[in-house]
């Protein structure tokens, strides 16, 4: 028999599981407490590796604690923070196990500012800090494109007013169309699914160098598609630069900040992207008169420089200097047979002198001692003559040289050539003094050749040249 005695318990008490289940009932089953919106600020939030929100809602007198599941926050469209004032939506439970009443929060908006302006702001930090905002990743737009993509919707007035300007501007563009939805929730994934389609063709071959990315002006909750971090990260990385086209001038999106270049419109975008070709006719024009001034101030410098040669007197006659040199080689051949004749003439007369010497004197000994005497001095005579003759060639040398160098027919070797009339020896100076048909000589390094003028025009006119045939 057991020794302990057993207490009766009053029904009227509860056991703790008891009480909580009863207030959990209570207060869950009261119709003021399913659907309540709370405001109030975020503290201690914590997002659970399951994808829950733990957080408290206070004010400035009291708090009380919430959840949120992540079948309900991933519908968010912001990240909310310690510090955000907030309105939540939800119902009111008691979590049974702590006996602690909490708010169990279905919706979650913030208190004067906008969700989707929250998440635009975060967005926009978070993708700026790392860099995609960054000047000196911006690429400068083609100057001449050969094919402009476009990534819009195919029925709006976005990619009419794009083409009507490109064939404007610079009709030989070609304009290949991604469509894309534009708005809605599924509009940012077919944005990007365009613009892969488009990186695709390009890498297949087909030539493009700009693509467009835009719609008309919007709420930001038209515009959101444009503020996706998908599309975001798609244009940042993009082959070919992008431009941004969305909404008006006072429109700002993700998509502007990433884009190479942001226009104020789709109009603009593509007054950006394709120069005028007005504008590019007007200094081609401008250029081809500079070329003009250029050519004919060439032109004229050339002109006094023929007319300098033929002023000179070796292009008028360019046999005479060649004669004047002939006559003083003829001189200078002159002077030596000169200098080498004399002295043996002077050498012979005393010879004749010593013979006749000879039949007056001893003639053996006079004869040796003039044998002696002719030796000597033939040896001498023969020294200086050698000497003379090495001088006279040196010169002789020099002088040929001389005349070589400011020989016509050395000009003539670089491949200059002299034209002379057919019939006589004048020089034909000029393109205007020959006429189609007329036969002329032209004087080579290596000899004459006949040639007939086949046309011939002045040198201005469209620089046709003188034509011959030989």
């Amino acid at each position: 028999m057991s020794n302990m005695l057993a207490v009766d318990r009053s029904p009227d008490v509860l056991t703790v599981a008891a009480l909580n289940a009863w207030i959990k009932q209570r207060v869950e089953s009261d119709p003021r407490l399913r659907r309540v919106s709370v405001v109030g600020e975020l503290s201690n939030f914590k997002k659970h590796t399951s994808g829950h929100m733990y957080f408290t809602l206070k004010d400035e007198q009291s708090r009380i604690r919430g959840i949120m599941f992540a079948g309900r926050n991933r519908f968010l469209k912001f990240m909310p923070k310690d510090g955000m004032r907030v309105i939540c939506t939800g119902s009111i439970g008691v979590f049974e196990r702590d006996g602690q009443y909490q708010l169990y929060v279905d919706d979650m908006q913030p208190d004067g500012v906008g969700a989707l302006y929250i998440a635009y702001t975060q967005l926009r930090q978070k993708l700026e800090a790392e860099g995609l905002f960054a000047s000196e990743r911006k690429r400068p737009l083609p100057a001449f494109p050969r094919r402009i993509g476009v990534v819009t919707s195919p029925t709006g007035a976005v990619i009419r007013d794009i083409c009507t300007t490109l064939a404007r501007r610079f009709p030989m563009t070609q304009v290949i169309l991604a469509p894309a939805l534009v708005q809605g929730p599924e509009a940012a994934e077919t944005i990007v699914a365009s613009l892969t389609r488009l990186a695709q063709l390009r890498a297949s071959g087909v030539p493009i160098d700009v693509v467009i990315v835009g719609r008309g002006g919007g709420s930001l909750e038209e515009l959101w598609p444009f503020n996706d971090e998908r599309v975001a990260r798609t244009i940042a990385a993009y082959p070919v630069p992008v431009i941004s086209a969305v909404g008006h001038e006072t429109d700002f999106t993700i998509c502007d900040f990433v884009a190479d270049v942001r226009a104020a419109t789709p109009t603009a975008a593509a007054e950006l992207a394709a120069p005028k070709a007005s504008d590019l006719r007007q200094q081609l024009a401008e250029w081809a008169e500079r070329s003009k001034t250029a050519l004919g101030w060439s032109l004229q410098q050339q002109r006094t420089r023929l007319v300098t040669l033929q002023s000179s007197q070796a292009l008028r006659d360019p046999l005479k200097p060649l004669e004047y040199r002939k006559q003083s080689v003829d001189y200078l051949e002159t002077q030596v047979q000169r200098l080498i004749h004399v002295p043996l003439r002077q050498a012979q007369a005393r010879v004749s002198k010593a013979v006749e010497r000879l039949y007056r004197i001893d003639l053996a000994a006079r004869i040796e001692q003039a044998r002696s005497k002719i030796s000597a001095f033939e040896q001498s005579a023969s020294t200086q003559m050698h000497r003379r003759v090495d001088r006279l060639n040196h010169a002789l040398e020099r002088t040929i040289a001389q005349l070589d160098a400011l020989s016509p027919l050395r000009v003539l070797s670089r491949g200059y050539s002299v034209v002379f009339e057919a019939d006589s020896e004048r020089v034909v100076g000029s393109v205007k003094a020959v006429r189609p048909g007329q036969r002329v000589q032209i004087q080579f390094a290596d000899g004459r050749a006949k040639a007939r003028i086949e046309s011939g025009e002045e040198p201005e006119d469209d620089g046709e040249q003188l034509r011959l045939d030989l």
